[in-house]
């Protein structure tokens, strides 16, 4: 069966204020699948997760949400350096479910959902402590849980693997790949550790053509911005 495109960007330039960081992003992003979003340190990585997000309006072009998505269906999870707050661990990951609630009380369902991401992360033993209790990679795995509630039909992870082991990373790509398999939820993954499936390769310095490579990660690989790319040298 073929997925349905869930979101589609046309000509979209993605920036703050009134400054367009990057621009003519072009793209469907479909049921199940993976988006590798790669480039240089202020290329326009993190302003184009928050536009598909909604937490920022295009700069020019179009975002459209397509086949039922809805804002309520993503999950998001924002640098480690956005983040801040003294609630405790269970009710900010809590919040993940908000979204999704169709009362106004949590209820089983909410509460089994927090608990089984907190366990799947390898968390559950500090949901009583407080947010500025915790560690980096403690901090990062709370809002990974927060996000991975929230999430329907679209995930959008900005740099998840900041400050994580490999036991948490190995938890993450799990739950990755069954969330794609077993609910048909897309993935877009800001992270220069975690390319694969599709690639969409932006550059700052073009703000009116931004994208680089726009692609398959196997022809990704053998293209100049890719070879450029994984040899360290990042465009």
């Amino acid at each position: 069966m073929t997925e349905k495109t869930i979101l589609t960007c046309r000509g979209l330039g993605v920036g703050y204020g009134e400054a367009v960081i990057c621009g003519g992003i072009s793209l469907s992003i479909r049921e199940g699948e993976y988006v590798s979003v790669v480039g240089a340190r202020g290329c326009g990585k993190s302003a184009f997760i928050g536009t598909l997000l909604g937490a920022l309006e295009p700069m020019e072009g179009e975002l459209i949400y397509e086949n039922g998505l809805k804002r309520a269906e993503i999950g998001c999870m924002p640098q480690l350096s956005e983040i801040s707050g003294s609630s405790t661990v269970r009710d900010t990951v809590m919040a993940g479910c908000l979204g999704q609630m169709r009362h106004l009380f949590v209820g089983r369902a909410e509460r089994a959902m927090v608990a089984e991401q907190l366990e799947r992360l390898g968390i559950a033993d500090l949901e009583k402590r407080r947010i500025g209790e915790l560690s980096g990679g403690q901090r990062q795995r709370v809002f990974l849980a927060r996000a991975l509630c929230g999430k329907k039909k679209l995930l959008l992870l900005d740099e998840p693997l900041k400050g994580l082991d490999w036991s948490a990373r190995d938890s993450l790509f799990a739950e990755i790949a069954r969330i794609r398999e077993e609910e048909g939820c897309a993935v877009v993954i800001a992270d220069g550790e975690a390319v694969d499936g599709t690639v969409l390769h932006l550059s700052g310095e073009n703000r009116d053509n931004g994208v680089l490579f726009y692609g398959p990660v196997e022809e990704y690989v053998r293209s100049v911005p890719g070879q450029l790319y994984f040899a360290g040298h990042i465009l």
